[in-house]
């Protein structure tokens, strides 16, 4: 990890981000896949490309939801990337540009063991637990963090 930095992803990045999106998709992750989807994704979100040195690894995003509050609502990482550090990192990092919402939220798969631990770790605490949260049938945690 000699390098690790965010950069905001453009429309120019919408291959990119749909690669990690679909690679990140699954029981546990509720990924954005649809073009159309990706683009406003893009557009109305902080999106960020996770990056080493020139390497993209990952991603990581939030969205303002209330003057107050905003909502970390992505991280993937690449499977050849993972366990090695980048995700708390990226999520470092992306806190301090989400510090200046006194609350930041985030949802996760209950059986997302990994995720949990990297979130806890960052100071998040589990605030409810919301059955079907994304309509798919999947319960998800609501994780919170106040500045």
């Amino acid at each position: 990890m000699a390098n690790i930095f965010l950069e905001r992803a453009t429309l120019k990045d919408s291959k990119e981000v749909t690669k990690i999106e679909k690679l990140g998709s699954s029981k546990i992750y509720h990924a954005v896949t649809k073009k159309d989807k990706i683009l406003d994704y893009i557009k109305n979100d902080f999106v960020f490309l996770i990056k080493n040195n020139d390497i993209v690894v990952g991603l990581v995003s939030f969205k303002v939801i209330k003057k107050k509050t905003a909502s970390c609502n992505g991280l993937v990482i690449y499977p050849k990337f993972r366990r090695k550090g980048f995700g708390i990192k990226a999520m470092s990092l992306v806190l301090k540009k989400m510090s200046k919402y006194p609350r930041v939220d985030l949802v996760v798969h209950p059986h997302n063991n990994p995720a949990i631990s990297l979130y806890l770790s960052l100071g998040f605490t589990i605030e409810a637990w919301q059955d079907n949260y994304f309509g798919d049938g999947e319960p998800r945690l609501v994780m919170i963090k106040k500045f």
